[in-house]
């Protein structure tokens, strides 16, 4: 009866602890994204010469695994065609992006995955898949984030 009461009691809360991580970590995503739109838009108008990989080096809410994951993929790419390296970016999984920055779209209950959409009306329809891992920036774009859960282009 005991055992009974322990499952029971698990199998009531374990969904509600998921789902109390859904906001956070959709925050979390939310601010990941648009602080590196911002940092995008200082390289755009030449106020900064630091790098992506610099930044994401620098940054406290992703994991070494995203840097390194985004750093092998830079590296190959360049190796593979020295002049053009990638040609998008990886982490927004586009060569243009909504300037004005990115809200919250949804997260994923099961997955955890959390999906941002443009802010302005013109890219309300341009989407970044972001996975959050112990309160850390995982995934995002391409890097990390399987192609079938990754947005569609």
């Amino acid at each position: 009866m005991k055992l009974n009461s322990i499952l029971l009691l698990a199998v009531v809360l374990v969904p509600t602890l998921c789902h109390a991580d859904c906001p956070q970590n959709a925050a979390i995503a939310n601010q990941f994204i648009n602080g590196y739109i911002k940092y995008n838009n200082a390289v755009y108008q030449q106020k900064t010469k630091q790098t992506a990989l610099e930044w994401l080096q620098k940054n406290k809410t992703v994991t070494p695994h995203f840097t390194q994951s985004y750093q092998q993929l830079v590296v190959q790419a360049e190796k593979e065609d020295p002049e053009l390296g990638l040609d998008f970016d990886p982490i927004l999984d586009a060569q243009d992006y909504p300037e004005q920055g990115m809200k919250i779209a949804s997260c994923d209950k099961q997955s955890g995955f959390v999906t941002l959409a443009g802010k302005a009306k013109e890219w309300k329809n341009f989407k970044v898949v972001i996975n959050v891992l112990d309160k850390r920036v995982d995934g995002a774009g391409v890097i990390n984030i399987p192609k079938d859960k990754q947005a569609s282009r």
